[in-house]
């Protein structure tokens, strides 16, 4: 049986991770990079050019209301979202919505999933766990973070 995603990060150190990290950042922005001329087209054809040579560059004077117009509503946009953010942390910031739910024991495990009663052990007793499935979607091996891989029975 193959595993869909294969996740090896665990074993690597922090510098290799850190440079896969990077290299990975490195190739989204060279992508971004090559659509960049598509998105100037874009906007173009949208009238940002237009807009732009109207507001700031028309006949090179430069209007005084809109100096002060457009800082100001920018401030005014960023007063209303950060006091309805502090609204909502006021308001919600208190309560915890979530409820504890009831510890289920080994049997529950086994029934439920047709688990052998060491595989619904494992199951219950670890925090995060790689799970093998066989082709009827019962588990067949239950694996542990830094633990070497259950041989199925």
């Amino acid at each position: 049986m193959t595993v869909p995603i294969i996740d090896h990060s665990g074993e690597r150190g922090p510098g290799r991770r850190s440079a896969a990290g990077m290299l990975t950042a490195l190739a989204w922005g060279l992508y971004a990079w090559l659509w960049l001329p598509l998105f100037t087209l874009l906007a173009w054809v949208v009238g940002v050019r237009t807009a732009y040579v109207q507001l700031y560059l028309a006949d090179n004077a430069i209007d005084p209301f809109l100096l002060l117009a457009l800082p100001v509503t920018a401030f005014a946009c960023g007063i209303l979202l950060i006091g309805w953010a502090e609204y909502n942390r006021a308001r919600f910031g208190r309560h915890d919505r979530r409820q504890h739910r009831d510890d289920i024991d080994d049997r529950a495990v086994q029934v439920a999933l047709g688990a052998s009663p060491l595989l619904a052990a494992k199951l219950r007793s670890g925090r995060i766990v790689t799970v093998a499935v066989d082709e009827d979607a019962r588990p067949v091996s239950v694996t542990r973070p830094g633990e070497a891989r259950d041989q199925p029975p």
